[in-house]
């Protein structure tokens, strides 16, 4: 179960660092400083025109963020037990929902990259 828990983690924390350079790269602000894990999320299923297409698709948003909650109760708690059944849900959703992801991650890169070519 730890290692589980820490590969979900990981995985999270893989995708919100990718996140994180995308909006930097795009908008280069967060405004809630408490929240901006949350928001940081948020912003990656929204398309802003002539700027940057939506970088995931809406029907992820629930799986990521469950694994992003999931990412900070297993960080910053220090006492708490794994749920057995949440756990496996949510490794479940993972395998389920990676290659949806990966594509939409793909679909993103190929989206820009075309946008370079055709401005050059």
């Amino acid at each position: 179960m730890v290692a589980v828990a820490y590969l979900l983690h990981n995985v999270y924390c893989a995708l919100e660092n990718a996140f994180e350079q995308i909006s930097r790269t795009f908008e280069n602000h967060l405004t809630d400083s408490a929240q901006w894990h949350r928001e940081l999320l948020a912003k990656m299923f929204l398309e802003i025109p002539t700027v940057r297409p939506a970088v995931l698709p809406a029907d992820l948003r629930g799986f990521l963020n469950d694994l992003r909650g999931f990412r900070h109760l297993f960080r910053h708690s220090y006492d708490f037990q794994l749920d057995p059944e949440k756990l496996s849900r949510l490794a479940r959703d993972w395998t389920g929902a990676r290659l949806e992801l990966l594509a939409a991650l793909t679909r993103f890169r190929d989206t820009l990259i075309a946008r370079v070519r055709t401005e050059q």
